[in-house]
């Protein structure tokens, strides 16, 4: 009989007590920043991830895999919200990065600037991104939650032009993509933009996405091309092919695809109207201008050139190299005999 009291267990001989659970996977990491100077309003970001974001070193870019990013306009409280579904493989024995579907590139900001979908690689140790036709497509949070879409059309107004509001927006409308690998090539050209005789300031940060002033060129840097300005602007969300460090006119052809850039694509990116005939409010014999600026008659023309050489075809075309000079010149007939043909302080 069963003695009072007592419990008693029983099971058969092949009855094994179950293996203890595993342990709940670690809560994902919640991180978050008021960008104050992205977009023309603060942007408020929220990232939601599985595990820790990790820099490639290569490109200096910090990338996770799955993860939701939510977007708010400080301002008005518009929100938006982004999602990232492939894995992502980090190695941090060499830091070489492997990644598959649909991916959010961030920066260091968190503000999320490219989306590519496919299987990719960054590998060390030289970070170059494969494959180099990747799909990709640029994403501008501020976009995403300004109360109205910004307009990306390239102004039309008189000289001097400052920089877009939506900087990644005109990125996008010049059809170019954001850098997440190291650098396949990296040159640069000389622009000069001249109007009725004066020079036009090419400002210092187009094709970047919140330029910041890291001042001048280190103590012992030779004292010409950008460092001669007494600042060089770097970008901390996001960089394109074509970009200025600073006012000197000189654009940095860099790029991580096999890609041609045109001087088109560099006006477009400015967001500034430049044509056979016009750039911005100046048009070659317009004497019929009504929007303020008498800056056209008959008389006048648009030029560009080349190392001095007259450009007669589009000069959006123009392919980007390495080391020309490009005037694009506006004026009558005694505004033509100076242009600058050549250029000597590179990088």
């Amino acid at each position: 009989g069963l003695v009072a009291g007592m419990a008693v267990a029983w099971a058969p001989a092949s009855w094994a007590a179950p293996a203890p659970a595993a342990p709940p996977p670690p809560p994902p990491r919640v991180t978050e920043n008021v960008d104050q100077t992205l977009c023309p309003f603060p942007l408020d970001i929220i990232v939601t991830d599985a595990r820790t974001g990790q820099r490639v070193p290569g490109g200096g870019i910090r990338v996770t895999g799955k993860l939701d990013v939510s977007l708010r306009n400080v301002v008005s409280n518009k929100k938006a919200a982004l999602s990232a579904s492939g894995p992502s493989t980090f190695y941090p024995a060499n830091g070489s990065r492997t990644f598959e579907g649909h991916q959010l590139w961030l920066a260091q900001t968190l503000a999320p600037y490219l989306a590519t979908d496919g299987n990719g690689s960054l590998l060390a140790p030289n970070y170059f991104l494969s494959p180099s036709n990747l799909a990709s497509k640029v994403i501008d949070p501020c976009a995403l939650v300004a109360d109205a879409p910004p307009s990306v059309q390239p102004v039309t107004t008189p000289a001097p032009w400052g920089l877009p509001a939506f900087a990644l927006s005109q990125i996008n409308f010049a059809h170019l993509i954001p850098l997440i690998g190291n650098l396949v090539r990296h040159n640069h050209d000389h622009l000069d933009v001249i109007i009725n005789g004066h020079a036009v300031t090419v400002p210092a940060g187009v094709g970047q996405a919140e330029p910041q002033d890291f001042g001048p060129c280190p103590s012992g840097s030779a004292p010409s091309g950008d460092c001669a300005t007494g600042h060089f602007f770097e970008a901390a969300t996001a960089i394109a092919p074509l970009h200025t460090h600073s006012t000197s006119g000189i654009i940095h052809v860099e790029a991580d695809r096999d890609v041609t850039s045109t001087l088109g694509q560099f006006f477009d990116e400015w967001g500034v109207s430049f044509s056979q005939t016009c750039v911005g409010a100046y048009c070659t014999g317009n004497s019929d201008f009504n929007q303020g600026c008498n800056c056209m008659s008959a008389d006048r023309e648009l030029r560009v050139y080349v190392d001095g050489n007259r450009v007669t075809s589009d000069p959006r075309a123009i392919v980007l190299t390495d080391r020309h000079e490009i005037a694009v010149v506006y004026g009558g007939p005694g505004d033509f005999g100076s242009v600058p043909s050549t250029y000597t302080a590179w990088p």
